[in-house]
């Protein structure tokens, strides 16, 4: 039974998610539903909306409405089958498949990823490692089994390892040329680690992930967070 409420599902919802434009708010829940229901998965069958809600601190209203975007997948009187939301959310997030990853710039950050590969997660692989530096060129990288590349040959590199998405981890004032080069190389998905607001055409997809910015939130909320002290 699970397995035909999980083939209906993902087609649901690969027929649902074209209809609709999503929030990228909706996609960012998504993730975090996923880590929830995980760890769910080791002790529980199923779960409804009201206790996602209490786990997630929303609304059970707010659970179903992200979850109808992509489709109805509950159970009558049940809620939601985890293995099957499980399946249903990782195909919606296409990490049901290998997705080729490479990392471009291969600094402190670079190399930090390319040294702990494992914190990709689930259906993501790093396939190439590049860089302009001539002492980098050619290093082999232990923990992968590659070498790193040099970064005039994305573009060919992209098409024979065929790449999907990139980790821009370069300086700063070289962010948007090597985006530039990264786009040219037919790659339309980037995570952007340095702090600089890329430009790119239509079409291409940018994460940013700016530590920086995300500490600075941090410090304004250790000083303005309150305590309960009655809990």
């Amino acid at each position: 039974m699970s397995t035909k409420l999980n083939q209906k599902g993902i087609k649901e919802a690969k027929r649902t998610n074209k209809k609709k434009e999503v929030s990228g708010r909706v996609v960012q829940r998504l993730t975090e539903y996923l880590t929830i229901l995980v760890e769910l998965a080791k002790s529980e069958e199923f779960v409804n909306s009201i206790e996602l809600s209490k786990i997630m601190d929303t609304t059970s209203a707010q659970v179903r409405k992200d979850l109808s975007t992509f489709g109805e997948f509950g159970v009558r009187g049940k809620g939601y089958e985890i293995v099957v939301l499980i399946d249903i959310i990782e195909n919606i997030l296409s990490i049901n498949v290998m997705n080729n990853v490479a990392i471009v710039g291969h600094g402190r950050m670079g190399e930090l990823i390319s040294s702990n590969s494992k914190i990709l997660g689930k259906g993501f692989q790093i396939v190439g490692v590049f860089d302009k530096d001539d002492k980098k060129i050619g290093t082999q990288i232990e923990t992968l089994g590659i070498t790193i590349k040099d970064m005039n040959d994305l573009k060919e590199e992209a098409k024979k390892l065929k790449i999907d998405a990139v980790i821009l981890a370069v300086t700063k004032e070289h962010a948007q040329i090597v985006a530039d080069r990264i786009i040219m190389s037919g790659i339309h998905a980037i995570l952007n680690m340095t702090t600089y607001k890329l430009e790119v055409p239509k079409g291409v997809a940018v994460m940013n992930i700016d530590i920086s910015a995300k500490l600075q939130e941090l410090n304004y909320w250790r000083k303005e967070v309150k305590f309960d002290k009655t809990k």
